[in-house]
């Protein structure tokens, strides 16, 4: 019965978290053409738009733990671990982005949804990557070709 309920929550946040993403996705892309600057601000704009995404992702899968946390028959995050929202929010980022220092670790059922989080990270980020590259191929041709730098004699 702790599989399916761990299985159920990782499934529920995995699932919000790829929403959360495809709507930030979508609605970049629909900003992007609308926004009056040039194309280099513009990729910033989407970079900070994905790091946006990331970040709350990352906050979904915290409060998601900081919500299990109550049940122990769903296990446990051990190590140097105070329960605070920082230890919470520091061990989400370290399992998004598949670093997993090791100072945290996760016991029971925990270990599934960290799992899962872990896969969603990788996924997204990818995803984020292929987004950055396509916006990035789009703006690219809309800089001009670059000056030829003349050469002067000190500098042969």
């Amino acid at each position: 019965m702790i599989l399916f309920w761990a299985l159920l929550i990782a499934f529920a946040t995995v699932g919000l978290c790829v929403i959360v993403h495809y709507e930030a996705l979508r609605l970049t892309s629909l900003l992007i053409p609308r926004l009056t600057i040039p194309p280099r601000p513009k990729v910033l704009v989407v970079i900070a738009a994905v790091f946006l995404a990331h970040l709350a992702e990352i906050v979904i899968f915290a409060v998601t733990y900081r919500l299990m946390q109550p049940f122990p028959q769903l296990g446990e995050i051990a190590g140097h671990f105070s329960r605070s929202a920082v230890d919470y929010f520091y061990f989400s980022v370290t399992s998004f982005t598949t670093l997993g220092i090791g100072d945290l670790f996760p016991h029971g059922a925990y270990r599934i949804v960290v799992g899962f989080e872990s896969l969603t990270g990788f996924g997204l980020i990818g995803w984020s990557v292929s987004f950055t590259y396509l916006v990035m191929q789009e703006f690219w041709t809309q800089h001009g070709p670059r000056p030829k730098r003349k050469i002067g004699r000190d500098e042969r």
